[in-house]
């Protein structure tokens, strides 16, 4: 009786570890694959560099304490984890995995031009662990949309372009064979536009990767939220407009020279840096009463949204501020432990 006992012991742990093993090595090998409605991060937060990233109940970021190292914390700053030695640069992420730029320094800007000293678009899942390289080309301003990843890369090949690839790395595909930026997809419509002068809106369908111009005008870091386009009118001294998605009824919102901007998630307000050299600071305007406000005086750059925070950065990369995103005007410092 003992010896059979024993026998049936034996058998059921040799199952379980066969169990527990293959399902290390299948989940080592396999790409879990999203809804087609997967986002991986805003696109005010992609243009400013992509150093902040929500997904669900957990903020993963760039610490600038820490060389730039992959860190997460919850929606309310706490619970803050390294998670990888690696400087990471526009992050985004989905339920499994976390998508970012390996970046030689700390040093990107919401700039139209690609620094090259970028590294490539590697996948780690949201443990930290299972790295994977998904191009070495040196990349920037990735966005992850359904089961696939868009960004502007450089290539021996093709120079400047814009491409996509699916999340495992596979059916990589050259989009457009110019500087482009690409920031959003909708009803399998891939939309971007072009850093050179004067670039229009572009449209492209997805299903026959037909392209054709959606709004003629000069146009940089648009926004598509709820029933407008925002954006940054170059051929206005930098001023921050909106339109409706017809194209109709443009209309100034900012009146001073701005260097960068972004709307919180609830859509309530535009935060955004003045940047004329006279009085550059971080503002606010109310979207719903139009009320702007200053929320600090200075320089600074890169400003990020999660649902409770808006984060941004002093220009020397050096300290990471904060402030609620639909609250009062007071402003701390985020200081992640290393």
């Amino acid at each position: 009786m003992l010896s059979s006992l024993k026998r049936v012991f034996i058998f059921l742990f040799i199952i379980t570890i066969i169990f527990v093993l293959g399902s290390y090595y299948y989940s080592k090998g396999h790409t879990y694959y999203n809804n087609d409605n997967e986002s991986g991060n805003t696109a005010g937060n992609v243009y400013n560099g992509g150093f902040f990233c929500q997904k669900g109940d957990t903020i993963y970021f760039s610490n600038d304490y820490d060389h730039g190292s992959l860190y997460s914390m919850n929606t309310v700053c706490e619970n803050i984890k390294k998670i990888s030695t690696d400087s990471a640069i526009y992050i985004n992420a989905d339920s499994h995995y976390i998508y970012y730029v390996k970046s030689d320094s700390n040093v990107e800007n919401n700039s139209s031009s690609m620094r090259f000293n970028n590294g490539g678009l590697y996948r780690l899942n949201t443990s930290g662990t299972s790295l994977k390289c998904i191009t070495a080309n040196p990349t920037s301003y990735l966005m992850l949309s359904g089961n696939y990843l868009y960004y502007q890369q450089y290539s021996v090949d093709d120079g400047m372009n814009m491409a996509r690839t699916k999340l495992d790395g596979t059916d990589s595909r050259t989009l457009s064979h110019s500087s482009t930026i690409p920031f959003s997809v909708s009803d399998n419509n891939l939309y971007y536009y072009g850093t050179a002068k004067n670039q229009p809106i572009m449209e492209m369908l997805l299903t026959s990767f037909t392209e054709h111009t959606k709004y003629n005008a000069a146009y940089q870091y648009p926004i598509f939220f709820d029933n407008y386009v925002y954006y940054i009118n170059p051929a206005n001294k930098n001023r921050i407009y909106r339109m409706k998605k017809d194209g109709s009824a443009p209309t100034l919102l900012i009146n001073e020279t701005c260097s960068t901007y972004n709307i919180t998630n609830s859509g309530q307000y535009l935060y955004y840096q003045i940047g004329d050299g006279k009085s550059n600071r971080i503002g606010r305007l109310n979207l719903d009463t139009m009320k702007k406000e200053t929320i600090l005086k200075g320089s600074y750059k890169n400003i990020y949204v999660t649902d409770n925070y808006v984060f941004f950065n002093n220009y020397e990369h050096s300290k990471i501020f904060k402030v609620i995103a639909d609250g009062g005007r007071e402003v701390s410092e985020l200081i992640p432990s290393k």
